[in-house]
């Protein structure tokens, strides 16, 4: 099963529940799969989880982004570790009277060496643990969208809308090809 999703708008705002209105939708093959796609995104809709049997790394380009956190948790880690570097080892020549090449104790060039170890490898270490923590290794429920049969041979789009636009959405994948097509309440988003 491969997934894609964003809870976002095109804008990037949330929506209050309540203006919210789930339409989801079952292709019986590809073609109108890809066709609903690339309607949705012509018309701006970028509120989707799209549901396939197969892994499709042609369509990503149609598939809502979602950058992925572990970098900006690294980049965190790695000024951290910078910041570490310098600090203990500036402390610790503050603290014992330490002369370095006979320069100020606290003299910046010499520590940039443990400052840079320190930024590589609290940021190498934390990237690990992120990549692992964010993969989603472990087997979670599926979304109430979710249809056993997009994991079998069907394909389907779940297009999270305004409740206004409800009716319009669902007319445009049953325009491209949709086998069912069903508004789902507010309490199954």
């Amino acid at each position: 099963m491969s997934e894609a999703t964003t809870r976002h708008t095109a804008g990037g705002q949330a929506r209050p529940a309540g203006d919210q209105a789930r339409v989801l939708s079952v292709f019986p093959e590809m073609a109108s799969f890809v066709g609903a796609l690339k309607r949705l995104r012509a018309e701006g809709l970028r509120d989707f989880a799209a549901y396939s049997p197969v892994a499709l790394p042609e369509l990503e380009h149609l598939l809502p982004r979602r950058g992925s956190p572990v970098r900006f948790v690294v980049l965190v880690a790695a000024i951290t570790g910078c910041i570490g570097g310098f600090w203990m080892c500036i402390g610790s020549a503050l603290l014992y009277g330490l002369i370095v090449g006979g320069k100020q104790p606290a003299a910046i060039l010499p520590y940039c060496v443990i400052g840079f170890e320190l930024t590589v490898l609290l940021g190498g270490l934390t990237a690990i643990v992120a990549i692992i923590a964010f993969a989603r290794l472990r087997p979670g429920q599926p979304t109430a969208a979710y249809d056993p049969r997009f994991g079998e041979d069907q394909f389907g789009i779940a297009v999270t809308c305004g409740a206004s636009e409800s009716a319009r959405v669902a007319a445009l994948l049953r325009d491209a090809g949709a086998r069912e097509v069903n508004e789902l309440s507010a309490s199954d988003n």
